[in-house]
């Protein structure tokens, strides 16, 4: 994540070849610089992928100071930070929960901007130095291709910026498009049409008709099924976007929070985790920043719970609740802050298998758990509830309900004869920065080749590569992973951003790696999944990994010949491999019940009941 804000410079104003020290993350804007003077001799210092391919010594990657050791002791000691700044920002006059959580999770993200300032040493900031800025077409959260270094070098006084707008840019975002409506149906099933239904017609009369209501900020499967399933039952489902407020009404709001009484609590935590981390001349501009990002995160959530205090009040008449997907955010906070106020409970239900089976999730992340937030939780399983129910931050009262329909809906005879057999569901995400992984964007990059070049690539079957459909733009180049793909005789690449729930049943092998939520739906389809545990990106909980080799086929990266390993197993006959699979029967019906879904069906209508017998 980045915290940068957006620039914008008049680039004749700047003598590109003044400059030999240049931040730049992008080929096509690099290439522009060079046709406007920017020496050939210059050094690139990026993050990116594809400038740091083909090995050029000129192009050096910033972030090399981050070797695997490094990132572990930096980002294993983030969730006392978090501990250490909720309570010391408790501790001061008139600071709610929901305040110190957003001043908590503030700081946990923020880890992403000491991250940065880390790559920097002590000449950038007194000497040459030029950044190249990139705009473009991007995703749903804005341009997120540029490191903060226009923020971090502001001081420096032979430090310029220029802006490039790429050409002949695209970027897509997830879509339906290219999926049968019948396909969809399949998936989302009745409950979906139900709910989109209710919320039309329900609309249409005064709240007043309505005895019970249920509010919903936003969206997920199994939100859906229970505010289909409430619907049947007279409650009043209404929808609520997150409309922006005016500037009129920005102006009018105070934060009434004492800034000064909390700087002294939480600056001393967060300039001892500065220092550590930083070269000193970073330190008091790293500082500055921090206290400018602070600023805005309150101010956002005052502004968020005006909003919300006109949506969520206490009625008499009219018993209501909010049901909302993943609260531990900002909105999540301000929402939790209103209904708290107004004695509206807060529900959330799990929105993918993620903590139970993920050991970075388990062990960096617990600021950001649902269940800090909401008054009740429904979960899929038990392991998920031992989860959350350690973390500092657990506020919920659980219940186990099981997972989503649409999940179930996954299992499937039937295979596209079209498309290749085995399909690999890659979830290489890069970040830019900060993430799960131990590795940099380049490292994971390396990791990602490999399998393509060791593996993929030399198996007798026919292969899909599916890549991973990212909303937000990170970087501007196409990943060179995928160049290694499509020189590949075998390998189909499928990049398309369709969520590969519409696409499990067209195969019949299904190949993926790290323990992210993507995992949920190879392994509800009851088709041979081949797990790769990365240990140093997303690996397994050690307890999950037991029952997941018991159930799955999982190969190890860390082990000798893993490539050979994987690439002899998949060789194969796919029937031997399917054969294998059923051997596995009985303990997958266990590793499921414990770590995806405790019960075969019937999430949504349990939940509705539990919210109607304790809540409504």
């Amino acid at each position: 994540m980045s915290l940068s804000k957006k620039v914008s410079h008049k680039t004749n104003l700047v003598d590109l070849s003044k400059y030999d020290v240049v931040f730049c993350d992008s080929v096509q804007a690099l290439e522009w610089a060079y046709q406007n003077g920017l020496p050939e001799s210059a050094i690139i210092k990026s993050s990116s992928p594809a400038m740091l391919w083909n090995q050029d010594p000129n192009v050096q990657n910033i972030e090399s100071r981050w070797t695997i050791e490094e990132l572990e002791k930096f980002r294993s000691t983030i969730p006392k930070l978090t501990i250490d700044i909720f309570n010391a920002s408790l501790s001061v006059t008139e600071i709610d929960r929901e305040i110190a959580l957003t001043i908590s999770q503030s700081v946990h993200r923020f880890q992403n901007i000491i991250y940065k300032a880390a790559c920097l040493d002590e000449s950038d900031f007194i000497d040459s130095r030029l950044f190249i800025y990139v705009d473009g077409e991007t995703g749903p959260s804005g341009n997120m291709m540029n490191s903060p270094w226009d923020e971090l070098l502001s001081q420096n006084p032979l430090f310029s910026t220029v802006s490039y707008t790429l050409k002949n840019d695209n970027w897509e975002v997830l879509t339906t498009k290219g999926v049968s409506y019948w396909r969809r149906f399949k998936v989302a099933g009745y409950e979906t049409i139900i709910y989109r239904l209710a919320i039309k017609l329900m609309n249409i009369f005064p709240k007043r008709v309505f005895k019970k209501e249920v509010i919903m900020p936003n969206e997920n499967e199994l939100n859906i099924e229970i505010a289909s399933s409430l619907a049947l039952r007279g409650v009043r489902i209404s929808r609520y976007q997150s409309d922006s407020l005016s500037n009129s009404e920005d102006e009018d709001i105070k934060l009434g929070i004492n800034i000064t009484e909390l700087y002294k609590e939480i600056l001393p935590i967060v300039r001892k985790r500065v220092e550590e981390w930083v070269t000193p001349s970073s330190v008091e501009v790293t500082m500055s920043i921090f206290k400018s990002y602070i600023e805005q995160q309150l101010k956002q959530f005052k502004l968020l719970v005006f909003k919300w205090e006109k949506i969520i009040t206490k009625n008499d008449k009219t018993k209501n609740i909010v049901l909302i997907n993943a609260p531990a955010n900002i909105k999540g906070y301000a929402i939790s802050y209103v209904c708290r106020k107004n004695s509206v409970p807060v529900i959330s239900s799990q929105h993918g298998v993620t903590l139970e089976i993920s050991k970075e999730h388990n062990n960096t992340m617990p600021i950001t758990f649902d269940n800090s937030v909401a008054d009740i939780m429904f979960s899929y399983n038990s392991k998920i509830v031992h989860c959350e129910e350690k973390s500092y931050f657990n506020k919920s009262k659980h219940y186990i309900v099981g997972m989503p329909l649409r999940h179930t809906r996954m299992k499937s005879s039937i295979i596209n004869n079209k498309a290749p057999p085995i399909v690999y569901i890659s979830s290489n995400l890069y970040h830019m920065g900060l993430s799960l992984s131990k590795k940099t964007d380049y490292g994971r990059a390396i990791d990602e080749s490999n399998i393509v070049s060791l593996v993929l690539s030399m198996l007798p079957h026919k292969i899909r590569y599916k890549t991973y459909p990212d909303d937000n733009r990170r970087y501007s180049d196409i990943d060179p992973v995928l160049n290694i793909v499509n020189k590949a005789d075998n390998i189909e690449l499928f990049n398309k951003k369709i969520d590969m729930r519409y696409l499990v049943f067209e195969h019949r092998i299904l190949v993926t790696t790290c323990a992210t939520s993507t995992l949920s739906w190879p392994v509800m389809s009851n088709k041979p999944v081949i797990f790769i545990n990365q240990q140093q990106n997303s690996p397994l909980t050690d307890e999950a990994y037991i029952s997941f080799s018991k159930s799955m086929f999982v190969f190890n990266d860390n082990e000798e010949n893993f490539h050979k390993n994987l690439r002899e197993f998949l060789s194969q006959p796919l029937s031997k491999i399917e054969a294998l699979w059923q051997k596995k029967k009985g303990a997958r019906e266990d590793m499921i019940r414990d770590y995806f879904s405790a019960h075969s069906s019937g999430a949504g209508v349990r939940s509705a009941k539990i919210i109607i017998q304790e809540y409504l």
